[in-house]
């Protein structure tokens, strides 16, 4: 057991090895009043088999309605009535279960999520109607053009990867589940062994470990099974145009980044920022205050475990669908042949690190990020060593990352409009395709 000095101020972060089968990371910050505790585990829809594709996000919800010692009522009752906050976040590779609360209600933050966690009841009339609400969230999705484009995008680029499929499932895999499906996969998947639990706040690390192995021990016995990765996904450049009734038309372009610990990370962190990762990014001035083309217009780094993926999306009137594309195009092959300039890119790395410093400020944000550390690197990473990796990223950096768009058969796009009801959908695709061709074939491609 190490820790790990963060500042002079008392704070200090590590990660304790529990009896119980798992690892517990800490970090202190005593002038808070209050921490935020989560329970990670290594399960998401990049894990699922087709069959029970959505399992996952349906056991989430499933966990909240009820344990074999507080009805759905009661577990959030436990927590509001006290001031808390208690929820969940499934994912493609992980999902976790948070709450934030006072500081001497430790206790009660211990026994709510150990038990919501590791004793659910999964009750057969609760399933039934959850069912009905995960449904419901589908077509909520499904009448969000950006969220509709985006799953269509992600099926198109990952194929039959886990990656590429829903997290929400599909309904014909969440009405098929039922209480054992249910139950035989949370036994397997969701055991103390496979558990980072993560803390920040004005907590006592010995008082949240002793407290937190009874509370594991009293429900359930440890596990050592380990869950298999999935395999690293493929990334293949696809045109995907789509026709739906909808009023705005949205456009996605992606292109393959680097994993969550390869070394170009901060590179695609850095072009995110710059093309489109604030207002006074590229795009956004570019697309929107020039032009006034879009409302909003935002890129996306996402970096997964063996493997990442670099996505611009953006919404607009149909008919300046293609102007969007040419023009997010042209500003990311500009990037890929000279990078951006020393002031912009020094301005950029200001701009992230007051970003992050603001994150400092909050339980919930380092809680996570030491959660995801300790699950990608084994270890603390701590605030100092990503400003100086961020620090040593060049514009040849930049360049490097932005140039991956035009390799490898160059970028894809995907497209979600009413087309004229269908009729354009083949006209748009040889459009698209002929653009991106272009801008593959200009930048050496």
């Amino acid at each position: 057991m190490s820790k790990t000095l963060i500042n002079k101020d008392g704070r200090y972060a590590e990660i304790i090895s529990l009896s119980t089968g798992g690892r517990l990371c800490v970090e202190v910050m005593p002038t808070l009043e209050s921490f935020t505790l989560g329970l990670f585990l290594p399960v998401g829809s990049a894990f699922e088999s087709p069959d029970v594709n959505g399992i996952s996000h349906f056991i989430e919800h499933m966990l909240f309605k009820g344990t074999k010692k507080r009805s759905a009522r009661q577990i959030v009752k436990t927590v509001e009535r006290v001031g808390g906050l208690i929820n969940a976040s499934t994912g493609r590779e992980i999902t976790y279960f948070y709450i934030r609360i006072a500081s001497h209600r430790l206790d009660l933050a211990l026994d709510v999520l150990t038990d919501l966690v590791f004793n659910p009841e999964f009750d057969a009339g609760a399933l039934e109607r959850e069912k009905g609400v995960i449904l419901e969230e589908m077509h909520m999705n499904e009448d969000d053009p950006g969220q509709a484009l985006y799953e269509r995008f992600i099926k198109a680029v990952h194929g039959k990867s886990g990656y590429a499929r829903p997290i929400l499932g599909t309904e014909k895999t969440i009405t098929s589940f039922n209480r054992n499906t249910l139950r035989n996969y949370h036994k397997t998947h969701y055991a103390p062994g496979q558990l980072i639990a993560s803390i920040a706040g004005g907590i006592d690390p010995d008082v949240v470990r002793s407290h937190l192995e009874k509370k594991i021990s009293a429900r359930r016995k440890a596990s050592k099974n380990g869950i298999k990765l999935p395999p690293k996904p493929k990334f293949r450049s696809e045109i995907s145009v789509h026709s739906k009734d909808v009023e705005q038309a949205a456009l996605i372009l992606g292109f393959p980044s680097g994993s969550i610990v390869s070394s170009d990370r901060y590179a695609f962190t850095l072009l995110d920022a710059i093309l489109a990762g604030g207002m006074m990014s590229r795009l956004f001035q570019e697309v929107r205050e020039k032009r006034g083309l879009v409302y909003s217009i935002d890129s996306t780094h996402q970096p997964y475990r063996k493997s990442g993926i670099f996505t611009v999306e953006a919404g607009m009137r149909e008919e300046n669908l293609i102007t969007v594309l040419k023009i997010a195009l042209k500003e990311i092959s500009k990037l890929a042949r000279t990078g951006p300039g020393k002031r912009e890119l020094a301005d950029t790395k200001e701009y992230l690190k007051g970003h992050w410093a603001l994150g400092l400020e909050s339980t919930s944000s380092r809680m996570v990020r030491n959660a995801m550390s300790t699950l990608y690197f084994d270890r603390l990473l701590e605030h100092h060593e990503i400003l100086d990796r961020l620090d040593a990223v060049t514009p040849e950096h930049v360049a490097a990352a932005a140039a991956k768009c035009f390799e490898n058969g160059g970028p894809s796009v995907g497209a979600l409009s009413r087309f004229d009801n269908g009729n354009r959908v083949a006209q748009v695709t040889g459009k698209i395709r002929e653009i991106c061709a272009r801008a593959q074939d200009s930048n050496g491609g």
